[in-house]
């Protein structure tokens, strides 16, 4: 397992180096499939309890253990694609695309959310045929409409969350800027259905819950004679008469 640890951490500095060729990279692969042939034919799985236990004080034990892709009943489906395939490439920066929408991509993917001037500076658009070309993928965070600096996130995360107060403070902005009516509309199309009573279940107990109303509850289920005080929350038990069915 040490000798299949060292060839792993090699093949990897190999293909960080983006000047390795893939002759030795392959030749690298060649020497960690037998090393790997030769342990699983003598030992048996990586993943096995056995080798588990004799190995898993390395950290690169689960390193090791991902070189086997296994089936549902844990037998070996697969070697992992660091056999035969360049799994680790260089990071190469992306500094021109052609749409907004890949702007977009590469904007939540390098600085995640939506930055506008870096887009701009990707595309070569403007701020507002960015916004534009993006009308219904990306909203104007109507909490920032008044601000001095204005906000963009993308629709899944504009229509998500607390939706009943975002519609608030769209139907507000919309009346200085009528161009907000799209995030009212859109609000109100993503707005879920209100829940019935019979829907809805409440745990007693639950610290939402203001206790007088479990105590209101308690008497009227139990059908007590008892009338909570205004001067406390606590039940006297000896003041509670409980009528039980027959």
């Amino acid at each position: 397992m040490i000798s299949l640890r060292d060839c792993v951490h090699d093949l990897i500095h190999l293909q960080l180096d983006e000047w390795t060729s893939a002759e030795t990279i392959q030749a690298k692969q060649g020497e960690l499939n037998i090393l790997y042939d030769q342990f699983n034919a003598e030992f048996g799985l990586i993943n096995s309890q056995a080798n588990n236990r004799a190995f898993r004080a390395d950290s690169a034990y689960y390193l090791l253990s991902s070189l086997e892709i296994l089936d549902e009943d844990g037998n070996l489906e697969r070697k992992a694609d660091m056999f035969t395939k360049r799994t680790i490439k260089q990071r190469v920066e992306i500094t021109h695309v052609d749409t907004a929408s890949e702007a977009l991509a590469v904007s939540l993917g390098e600085r995640a959310f939506v930055d506008l001037e870096y887009m701009e500076s990707l595309t070569g658009f403007s701020r507002e045929k960015l916004i534009a070309d993006l009308e219904g993928v990306i909203y104007l965070n109507a909490g920032s409409a008044q601000s001095q600096r204005e906000t963009y996130v993308t629709a899944d995360e504009y229509l998500s969350g607390n939706i009943r107060k975002k519609l608030e403070q769209a139907k507000a902005a919309a009346i200085v800027d009528p161009t907000l009516e799209r995030n009212v509309r859109a609000l109100e199309g993503a707005m879920p259905k209100d829940l019935s009573a019979s829907e809805i279940a409440v745990r007693l107990g639950s610290t939402w819950i203001d206790p007088d109303y479990v105590q209101e509850f308690m008497y009227e289920l139990l059908n007590t004679n008892y009338r909570k005080s205004n001067h406390s929350n606590d039940i006297d038990s000896s003041s509670i008469t409980v009528t039980l069915p027959s």
